[in-house]
């Protein structure tokens, strides 16, 4: 589902902040809904499985990935608003918190026994890039000349988009 989510803000993305032409307002609110929706219900349906999941092996706190992204939020935020003079948006709490859930999830999947410490290593350094280029085109957006800033806007998606399909893939052939 957090692809689904991916895939819709893509396409919300791309109708509301096209250059120089302006779709109906309904059309944007409907691409909006639909994101909110895939995300609530990927949040849900990973939620559940965090929570019914039984492990097998130790693992990593999820309390202490839940505090870490926090604290990450927070220096994040300090960062890019005092020290870059970005303007704070939705953006980087979504990073954020996709880099937590990701990381909570890849760890439930370890102690599950479904993925192995490798796979797992992977699946981590994967969430680390795409949070590094996901943050390095939020932090360039507003630099960036309308076409460029419309092209960098549509990167974060397509590597969250990316991650989370190849995640259910190596789900899919580990189980």
């Amino acid at each position: 589902m957090l692809a689904a989510c991916a895939g819709c803000y893509l396409l919300w993305w791309g109708v509301a902040f096209y250059p120089e032409r302006h779709e109906p307002l309904w059309l944007s609110g409907i691409l909006l809904v639909a994101t909110a929706i895939c995300g609530i219900m990927a949040v849900d349906w990973m939620g559940q499985g965090i929570f019914q999941a039984e492990g097998i092996r130790k693992g990593v706190s999820g309390g202490w990935i839940l505090a870490g992204g926090v604290i990450c939020y927070i220096v994040l935020l300090v960062i890019s608003n005092l020290v870059f003079h970005r303007m704070v948006t939705t953006e980087l709490f979504l990073i954020v918190g996709w880099a937590v859930l990701n990381l909570v999830t890849v760890n439930v999947l370890y102690t599950s026994g479904l993925f192995s410490y490798g796979i797992s290593i992977a699946f981590c350094v994967l969430t680390l890039a795409v949070v590094v280029g996901s943050l390095y085109c939020y932090m360039i957006y507003y630099k960036l000349e309308k076409w460029k800033g419309y092209i960098d806007g549509f990167l974060p998606l397509v590597m969250v988009g990316i991650a989370m399909l190849l995640m259910v893939a190596v789900m899919f052939y580990e189980k």
